[in-house]
């Protein structure tokens, strides 16, 4: 992949070039179509290689937008493409499985907890610089309880509004991710234990003004599950976010894309 320099802005395709820009980014980029044909890469021996690193690659796919979907509800609050993040992220999880054999090794989050935690989902802003007021978080995994406290708020000292709208909320999101192995009966990779364990629940704050003081949060969220004890392969994932607002035509307070950041900010 080339980065374009010293033209105009250009997107689109000119003879055997791709031109396109990344959201968050003003460079223009350029790839080259051409290469081995689709056959080749299926049949060849010499692309055997090939046929499992992309064997490997869709279980990372599937991770990663597992990982994803576990702080949707702050999807609005991603000003960078977050998913070839988290690809990265789970090709790295991928990688510490050295039993299975190549094609075949197993995306084992829980295993790699750290490697989640922490995650920005925002780059311009982050939360520590916007919400300048320690968040206190614990996960009861026994319970799959997640508790979020926020203490009160001088918004003038330590709520940094960035682009000066006069409302924001707090938003939170609580999920069960699941590790995925590869199987053979399926010849494909799936979760380890039942999809009906990779669930969320979220709590959004009421628009709040940011000027004065605001009243300490404490919240508890809980996930809508039956079982009484998740299996090893389940990791649980908390992610706090702050969205700004503006008034809109109704008069009544709205979300501006964007306008907030969120991070992970406790996996268990």
């Amino acid at each position: 992949m080339a980065i374009v320099k010293g033209f105009q802005k250009i997107t689109g395709a000119l003879q055997n070039a791709s031109f396109y820009t990344v959201q968050g980014g003003d460079q223009v980029y350029v790839r080259m179509k051409g290469g081995p044909s689709k056959r080749m890469i299926k049949k060849s021996p010499n692309f055997e290689k090939v046929r499992r690193n992309n064997e490997e690659w869709k279980g990372c796919t599937r991770l990663a937008k597992a990982m994803r979907d576990s702080f949707y509800p702050l999807k609005a609050l991603e000003d960078y493409p977050v998913i070839g993040s988290l690809n990265a992220i789970a090709k790295k999880i991928q990688l510490t499985d050295t039993e299975a054999e190549h094609g075949q090794r197993g995306l084992y989050l829980s295993k790699n907890k750290d490697l989640l935690g922490g995650f920005n989902l925002s780059r311009k802003q982050v939360l520590e610089s916007v919400l300048r007021v320690p968040i206190t978080t614990v996960i009861h995994r026994e319970e799959q309880t997640a508790q979020v406290t926020i203490p009160p708020i001088n918004t003038g000292m330590y709520l940094y509004n960035f682009q000066h709208l006069p409302y924001f909320r707090v938003i939170m999101a609580f999920t069960a991710v699941l590790d995925m192995g590869f199987s053979e009966e399926k010849n494909g990779y799936e979760t380890l234990c039942s999809d009906d364990l990779g669930v969320y629940t979220h709590f959004e704050s009421p628009w709040l003004s940011a000027t004065g003081i605001v009243p300490a949060l404490s919240q508890t969220l809980k996930l809508p599950l039956v079982e009484n004890n998740l299996p090893d392969s389940v990791t649980l994932v908390l992610s706090v976010g702050v969205e700004f607002g503006k008034t809109g035509n109704d008069g009544t307070p709205e979300a501006v894309k964007y306008a907030g950041c969120g991070k992970v900010v406790q996996v268990g």
